[in-house]
């Protein structure tokens, strides 16, 4: 039986490095190469049409891995939209949450990442290096 091992994807919507690109495939290359037992990875973002959240569905699309996208609902929430949808995400369950915040705040990105770590989802936080 094939299992799930779900992947929340977070970061800074003004982040498109190749490089984040990069480390995102090589760890699914080795959640892939390290299980034992046959899994399918999902990915898990928030529908941010840029940076790290078009990243990750990028790397689906090509991969064909499935992707559930938890969109906030800012009309209805306003600026409670992002942690109510950030919460849902961490509620979801997942197996990892890999987060990418931008240098510059990236108040999404820290909320997710505390909300994961809350729910006890295991979170690796890659910083953007200064160039």
């Amino acid at each position: 039986m094939v299992t799930d091992y779900r992947i929340i994807v977070t970061g800074g919507r003004h982040r498109h490095r190749k490089e984040d690109g990069r480390k995102l495939l090589a760890v699914l290359e080795t959640i892939k190469a390290q299980r034992s037992d046959p899994c399918r990875l999902v990915i898990v973002q928030g529908g941010c049409p840029t940076g790290v959240d078009a990243m990750a569905r990028s790397i689906a699309r090509e991969y064909k891995l499935p992707v559930e996208t938890y969109t906030a609902d800012w009309d209805k929430h306003g600026r409670a939209a992002g942690p109510i949808r950030n919460q849902i995400m961490a509620d979801a369950g997942a197996n990892l949450c890999l987060a990418f915040p931008d240098t510059d705040k990236s108040p999404g990105t820290w909320d997710m990442i505390r909300r994961a770590c809350a729910t006890g989802i295991e979170t690796r936080i890659y910083p953007k290096v200064m160039s």
